[in-house]
């Protein structure tokens, strides 16, 4: 099976100016106690989230509130987004829609996109953009956004963006997009997504340009599968092989506390006789 990952991110430069350690390094945006982005450091040999012996945060990295998505480029910038988290004090809905960039150099953390709002922002759905993911070789980097969708409605959107001019190049609406990821197979470069309405993940074929090629298509489905078989997919990633990995966990269009998020991980392997993907 052809396959090439789709992995490029770099460390910003200011790691190193504050003294961190690349090699057991991170960012986070899920820290309990800690609103914003964060740069952690673990002991080494540590993993992310324990043996955490230092760590720094910019004055800039929390006046966007509570944050989700996180996604470095090849300069070592970093794009993340607002989040809710337990409640919207700090995540006002008119900002739920805004793409944030950290400078990989200064560390200042500014406005970088503001996506399209719609009118139907309502209080039954607080979220925004949950989703980044970026195709290496076009510097495209593709935001997924909740924002004025319920739970009756879609009409939430996928946006590519050009991040050389920082402008949206294409887009697909009436789409509630979550967990996205891009693999390469047989000779197609395919954004994979799941969906807050089903259990299913979708693929719509990628371009040379970075742009939508088609329209999304069901590949395969979590269904059934899981604690309560119902989950929705979270992350995707593809791994070496071109294996893709994904998290699911419940979602219903409201906040649950992080003490209650269950989140299953599911591989699936593409059989190239078939054409299609097999759980393993």
């Amino acid at each position: 099976m052809p396959f090439s990952n789709n992995v490029c991110a770099t460390n910003p430069a200011f790691i190193g100016q504050l003294g961190f350690d690349p090699r057991y390094a991170y960012f986070s945006t899920s820290e309990i106690r800690v609103m914003g982005l964060v740069l952690l450091q673990t002991a080494p040999g540590g993993n992310p989230g324990t043996a955490v012996v230092k760590s720094h945060q910019h004055p800039t990295w929390t006046k966007a509130g509570w944050l989700a998505p996180i996604q470095l480029d090849r300069q070592g910038n970093i794009y993340t987004a607002p989040a809710p988290f337990i409640n919207v004090l700090h995540n006002p809905a008119k900002g739920q829609n805004t793409i944030w960039k950290v400078d990989a150099v200064t560390g200042i953390m500014d406005k970088f996109l503001e996506l399209p709002l719609r009118d139907s922002l309502s209080e039954d759905n607080p979220f925004g953009i949950i989703g980044m993911v970026l195709l290496c070789e076009t510097g495209t980097l593709f935001v997924s956004t909740l924002a004025g969708s319920d739970r009756y409605h879609e009409r939430g959107a996928i946006y590519a963006i050009d991040l050389a001019t920082g402008k949206i190049i294409d887009q697909i609406t009436g789409t509630d997009a979550m967990g996205m990821g891009i693999s390469y197979i047989t000779g197609l470069r395919k954004l994979y997504f799941g969906t807050g309405r089903s259990s299913d993940i979708y693929a719509v074929t990628l371009d040379s340009k970075g742009r939508f090629s088609g329209s999304p298509e069901k590949e395969l489905s979590i269904a059934g599968l899981g604690p309560g078989g119902d989950d929705k997919v979270r992350r995707i990633r593809t791994d070496n092989l071109g294996n893709l990995i994904i998290m699911g966990m419940e979602f219903n269009y409201n906040l649950i506390p992080q003490r209650e998020k269950r989140e299953t991980t599911y591989k699936f392997l593409f059989d190239a006789s078939s054409g299609s993907w097999v759980r393993q």
